[in-house]
């Protein structure tokens, strides 16, 4: 089929219907760099709200509380241990169903009976011995003072240590009662007698050891 159309022709054809599309994406090019800009830009009138968020905040341990808290908990542990070690050596136990009568009215005082003993407990209550060990009972059950104070002997006579104190305060009187009844019992023992005032006077026991130390004072 021939038509009469010049190449002339096509070419203004061909441009007439590319013009609408040429357009079409002009305007779409512009429309997306308008959206393209920002809010602040296209609207310059309108402030933006300051940031009004608070953080919640949380009490911080202070250093002084942290370091106050693990030296308490590191004292603790060095007590137990220690109570642990000595009931651990502890190699003697009192008997509960044993009892003495000591009068209430006269000072506290016991020994085994001979001349020895006798004189040298005679010195301890002068306060010619001092204790190199001391038991301070105040605030322990009668159950735990006897472990502790079974500890401290056995110990003591194992140091060739021939003088240690037992505080037992005043209170209520059950271990002042008690103590004297469990330091009896104890084999390597001269005798024992109220502390003199230094030592704690009507508060404290003086225990006198049978050790070699003794042999000294003799």
């Amino acid at each position: 089929m021939k038509t009469n159309l010049t190449k002339g022709n096509i070419k203004a054809f061909l441009a007439k219907n590319a013009s609408p599309s040429a357009t079409t994406g002009s305007d779409k090019s512009l429309e997306s760099l308008a959206r393209e800009r920002s809010f602040a830009e296209l609207h310059p009138d309108i402030t933006p709200f300051s940031q009004d968020k608070i953080e919640p905040s949380f009490p911080q341990q202070t250093e002084t509380h942290s370091t106050l808290s693990e030296h308490i908990k590191q004292k603790k542990q060095r007590q137990q241990l220690t109570t642990t070690t000595k009931q651990r050596h502890a190699e003697f136990t009192f008997s509960d169903g044993f009892e003495a009568h000591f009068p209430d009215d006269t000072a506290l005082l016991w020994h085994q009976g001979d001349k020895r003993c006798a004189a040298l407990l005679k010195r301890c209550r002068r306060g010619d011995f001092a204790p190199e060990y001391e038991l301070d009972c105040h605030g322990m059950t009668k159950a735990y003072a006897k472990e502790e104070l079974a500890a401290l002997l056995v110990q003591a006579y194992k140091q060739d240590i021939a003088c240690v104190s037992i505080m037992h305060g005043h209170g209520s009187g059950v271990l002042k009662r008690a103590l004297p009844n469990y330091i009896m019992q104890y084999p390597h023992i001269i005798g024992f007698c109220q502390a003199p005032k230094q030592w704690g006077g009507q508060a404290g026991i003086l225990v006198l050891l049978d050790v070699p130390q003794l042999s000294q004072f003799e």
